[in-house]
Parts: C-alpha cells; structure tokens; sequence
C-alpha cells in the first residue's frame, strides 16, 4: 500500500466541533502551501516567490511554444493593451502608456542602463 505523504492531522483535544474545523483549516493551508514551512509562513522574501513564479512561466512558455516565446509574450502584451483600451477608453491606456514607459525608463537610469533615455537622445539628435 502506497504511503500517506501528507502532512499528519492535527489532534483536538476539544470536543468543540468549531476546534476540529479550525485545526483541520489549518493543516489543509499547510497542505496547500506548496511545501513552504509548516508554520504557514513563507521561506523567502515576496520577491524571491515572484522570481520563482517567473522562472517557472518562462520555462512553461519554453516548452509550449519552443522558439515563439517572444511572439507568446507580445500576444499577452496586446491582449493586456486591448482590456485596457476597451476598459478605459484609448486617450487614458495612451496616458496608462506613456507612465509605464516613463516609470520603465526610470528605473533603467536606477539600474544604470537607460536604454530608452539613450534612444530618445539619440532620437532627437539625429533630427536637429
């Protein structure tokens, strides 16, 4: 017979019915929460989840669509810009736009990189 791998039951003391709900609540989120510590708690900071989350999508698309990953993520993109646009009206997902570039080329100049700063210069230097 196979054995049991998850996490044992929480015993009740209490003969309270709400005790045995509760504990039982409590063992399935542990259950559930992907193998993380049994206190319920995660191990690593917010952004080492999202990185992992990350890592494992990219490496989903990889193996969906093998040499398509780019054209997979524009798709997402202009979906993405299409909600917006139907959502909000096309003069504010313009505006949605033009502030995520805006914040993206910032954070290029934090990271030391500004690509978009450097086209820009280059874009108005090639036409004066």
């Amino acid at each position: 017979m196979p054995e049991d791998k998850r996490a044992p039951r929480a015993r009740v003391e209490s003969a309270d019915r709400d005790d045995v709900v509760q504990a039982d609540a409590h063992v399935i989120d542990d259950e559930t929460a992907g193998g993380q510590k049994a206190s319920g708690g995660f191990d690593g900071s917010a952004t080492e989840t999202f990185r992992d989350a990350g890592k494992r999508m990219g490496g989903w698309v990889s193996r969906t669509f093998p040499g398509h990953e780019h054209a997979f993520w524009g798709g997402v993109l202009g979906l993405l810009v299409a909600v917006l646009v139907f959502w909000i009206g096309i003069l504010q997902a313009l505006v949605v736009a033009v502030i995520v570039l805006i914040g993206v080329a910032l954070g290029q100049v934090a990271d030391g990189d500004p690509k978009i700063i450097n086209l820009i210069r280059r874009f108005f230097a090639s036409n004066s």
